[in-house]
């Protein structure tokens, strides 16, 4: 009897040990989990306070929010794009068979209020290899949108009209470009 008992206890002995040995095992696993989420929510913050309000501004003034379509005013077929970010002010052209399009810089900005509706006219220089090449004088009233294009050679004018055919989809500004791929 007394050899059973021996086995019993040497069992039980070894059954304590595993569940302990156990126990400290998921201690040890779960500060080791703790010190890793501690960790990665320090690393967050640290790259959440990296990046400032100025660079969310302009990255969001960066991003088009709307397209408007246009026609030449003498030559039909030749189409328009132009891309706004959401506070509208002009991001870039693109003409219909063109394969890149062209950014823009604003230049000024106009506001009148008298008459039937206000208008407001923008001007932007269109820049081509870091260089200045024309100008869009963009033209908004009521709900008529108009682009006049002046090159700086040669002072050539070309004027353009709104499509809103083509710009207006369930009521709104289009949200893709009027032609061709994503720009």
């Amino acid at each position: 009897m007394k050899s059973n008992s021996t086995y019993i206890i040497a069992f039980l002995s070894l059954l304590l040990f595993v569940n302990c040995t156990e126990k400290e095992k998921k201690k040890t696993l779960d500060t080791t989990n703790t010190e890793i989420e501690t960790e990665t929510e320090s690393m967050l913050q640290d790259s959440i306070a990296d990046i400032s309000l100025e660079e969310l501004e302009a990255d969001k003034k960066s991003i088009p929010h709307h397209y408007i379509c246009y026609t030449n005013d003498d030559k039909s077929s030749m189409q328009l794009s132009i891309a706004f970010n959401a506070t509208s002010n002009a991001l870039f052209v693109k003409y219909e068979g063109q394969e890149d399009s062209i950014p823009l810089e604003n230049v000024k900005e106009d506001f009148q209020s008298d008459g039937a509706y206000p208008t407001i006219t923008q001007f932007y220089d269109e820049m081509l290899n870091g260089k200045k090449n024309g100008t869009y004088e963009l033209t908004h009233s009521g709900n008529w949108d108009y682009v006049k294009y002046r090159s700086l050679e040669g002072d050539k004018v070309v004027k353009f009209t709104i499509n809103h055919d083509a710009t207006i989809v369930d009521g709104e500004y289009r949200k893709t470009p009027c032609f061709g791929d994503s720009e």
